[in-house]
């Protein structure tokens, strides 16, 4: 029985496709998903069975938007790059009524201060979707003179 999914919505400067999506079956590990993209895309990553958070991230740190749900507990995590791309904003919205099926919605924000990488949280698809908006503002917003 289908115990979750794990999605990646890749850096489209990085990797080509459009998505990655794999199901968690009862017995397995959100990691075997992850390992499983790094292994298609030669990312080199060799994650533990009990690491799919730290996977998340650093696919989140690599560029590649991915989250991953629990599906009999109706839990739904985000994993947040620095800068969003458009395809990555797009597959998002899309996606909304999809994700409003789940109870408990949170997003892991990565960022970068220098060479000190931070994460953060945040809770509800709107203030999720504000960050994604502003994270895929950042690249746009470097080329206007003011």
């Amino acid at each position: 029985m289908k115990r979750g999914r794990v999605v990646i919505i890749p850096d489209e400067g990085q990797i080509i496709k459009d998505e990655f999506e794999q199901d968690v079956l009862d017995d397995e590990y959100h990691v075997k998903a992850y390992q499983k993209f790094s292994d298609e895309n030669n990312l080199g990553f060799k994650f533990r069975e009990d690491e799919s958070h730290r996977a998340g991230f650093t696919m989140a740190e690599l560029g590649h938007f991915n989250y991953k749900t629990e599906d009999d507990i109706g839990v739904l995590a985000f994993y947040l790059p620095s800068k969003v791309t458009d395809r990555q904003l797009e597959y998002f919205e899309s996606h909304m009524l999809d994700f409003e099926e789940y109870t408990t919605i949170g997003a892991y924000i990565f960022r970068r201060v220098d060479d000190a990488v931070y994460t953060d949280e945040i809770y509800g698809l709107e203030a999720i979707r504000s960050q994604m908006v502003k994270r895929n503002m950042k690249d746009e917003e470097k080329g206007h003179v003011r």
